[in-house]
């Protein structure tokens, strides 16, 4: 095999294993996906709509929104505004509110499974992105 061959398979190599982790950027467009963490819990996907998520997403949790509410604010002191059990892309996780001493308001995501602080995002982020 001469050194162009190589190089091309080489070069192909590396786009299918760029192609296959895609799990970091959106398909085709270059941005990164949203959100860009892990959870221990993954949702599957739901046949049937919305109806009942609410319910589904409670029966997988493993923590409930006290332990998530207290993990946040070991994080980012304030007061909370909100929680609300989310699933973020497949990521099951607690997003907890909290305006903060400063009047800023951080959006902290906590692990559903295991109350691990998983993201930390300022109102304007969530802003910007869109989400």
């Amino acid at each position: 095999m001469n050194g162009k061959q190589r190089l091309g398979m080489a070069m192909g190599a590396l786009t299918v294993g760029f192609g296959l982790s895609g799990g970091a950027s959106a398909a085709g467009n270059g941005h990164t996906q949203a959100p860009a963490y892990q959870s221990s819990i993954k949702v599957p996907e739901q046949q049937n709509g919305s109806r009942g998520e609410a319910a589904r997403l409670a029966a997988l949790a493993r923590i409930d929104a006290t332990r998530a509410t207290s993990a946040a604010l070991a994080q980012v002191p304030g007061t909370v505004l909100k929680v609300a059990l989310d699933n973020e892309n497949g990521n099951l996780v607690y997003s907890v509110e909290i305006k903060t001493t400063s009047n800023d308001i951080k959006d902290v995501k906590i692990d559903a499974g295991n109350g691990a602080i998983v993201h930390v995002e300022t109102a304007s982020d969530e802003e910007e992105t869109g989400k």
